[in-house]
């Protein structure tokens, strides 16, 4: 009977707190503009625009600095870019929920980030909602079973990186470039093969959605004999020294798509098992000093011109326009028979122990 009383109260709470966040929600969007023209207009009241996240991330100052300027351009704002280097996405998630929660100003009036920082968004009222589809120049190809609307309209998702297998193509060549999560065993790797602290690939791959966790816990015992180092997934110099031969896996492929245009020799390959799309997001803190700017911010990368900036400085477009590279290679997986998710906020909430699994592989991977 107690037990039942707690989880009656649990319920109960988190029902709650849901319907907060929701009314929360409703009430932004109604406060939001309705259109571009109207959020173009209020933008232009705003005289500066600042931005926190670490250097990689849309290339850092000097990235924000041209998207801002082009933003200036394309709607006849002049809006000044303030850029500060800042800490992971999963720390910056933090920093502004303290914030918020001291009532201090955030330190970043855009937000950029993946799919758990938007699904910590979702549970803590962080971002604002908009009403995003209103304020881009161009429709969106539908992708079933994806919403790129975080839940209640708190961000926009705006830029999608596969997850597959990095390699050096020097040393890995022909026959040898994998096609199969299997391939990379080979005696002849042993050793020769990097994988990341954190499990990047083989989580994802482990949901029921995807692979199972029986597959992927047996496949990360296999995996462990062969692995020679533990690496993050943009250190690309360990693969082109020579270091490792490949990354097994790579959280996404725009590192590999920028060291191409610079002439180093790495190359990528997405599994004809599964192929998991990382999603990047953009929305505008509830504390956000600058929030029609932010929002004008995030829909320029929508358009033409910021999406092939995206692609040809940072690797990466989204790949529900369609010219997008990523829309291309997801569609070769498909055809190939490969399972295909692309991660949402909305889908890694609904994968039931997610972390005790991915914590599972880590400590598999770890102990090598």
């Amino acid at each position: 009977m107690l037990d039942l009383k707690r989880r009656t109260k649990w319920t109960v709470t988190l029902c709650t707190a849901l319907c907060s966040l929701f009314l929360a929600g409703a009430v932004f969007a109604a406060d939001a503009p309705k259109t571009l023209k109207e959020l173009v207009e209020g933008a232009k009241k705003e005289t500066t625009l600042r931005a926190m996240w670490s250097s990689r991330s849309l290339s850092g100052s000097k990235g924000f600095s041209h998207i801002v300027g082009a933003m200036n351009k394309k709607y006849g704002t002049n809006i000044k870019p303030q850029f500060t280097p800042g800490p992971s996405m999963t720390k910056m998630i933090g920093r502004l929920t303290r914030e918020k929660k001291a009532g201090q100003p955030a330190s970043t009036d855009v937000l950029w980030n993946n799919s758990g920082g938007m699904l910590n968004a979702t549970k803590t009222g962080l971002t604002r909602s908009m009403n995003w589809m209103a304020y881009l120049d161009r429709p969106m190809i539908k992708d079933e079973g994806f919403d790129p609307l975080a839940p209640g309209g708190i961000g926009l998702a705006s830029a999608s990186t596969l997850v597959g297998i990095m390699y050096n193509s020097d040393v890995v060549k022909g026959d040898d470039i994998p096609k199969s999560m299997n391939d990379v065993l080979h005696p002849k790797w042993k050793g020769k093969i990097a994988s990341t602290p954190y499990a990047a690939g083989l989580r994802e791959f482990a949901t029921p959605t995807l692979l199972g966790r029986e597959v992927m816990i047996d496949y990360a015992k296999k995996l462990s004999k062969h692995v020679g180092g533990l690496i993050r997934c943009g250190t690309v110099d360990r693969l082109t020294s020579g270091e490792f031969a490949m990354l097994v896996f790579s959280c996404g492929d725009q590192y590999v798509n920028q060291a191409k245009r610079d002439g180093l020799p790495l190359g990528y390959s997405v599994v004809n098992e599964a192929v998991v799309s990382h999603t990047r997001y953009g929305a505008v803190p509830v504390h956000s000093s600058a929030p029609n700017a932010a929002a004008l911010f995030i829909s320029y990368l929508h358009s033409k011109e910021g999406q092939k900036w995206m692609w040809e400085v940072n690797g990466f477009d989204f790949h529900l326009y369609p010219e997008s590279h990523e829309r291309k290679i997801l569609a070769d997986a498909r055809a190939r028979g490969a399972k295909v998710v692309v991660n949402s906020p909305q889908w890694l909430g609904s994968q039931k122990d997610y972390r005790k699994v991915r914590k599972e592989i880590e400590k598999i991977l770890q102990k090598k």
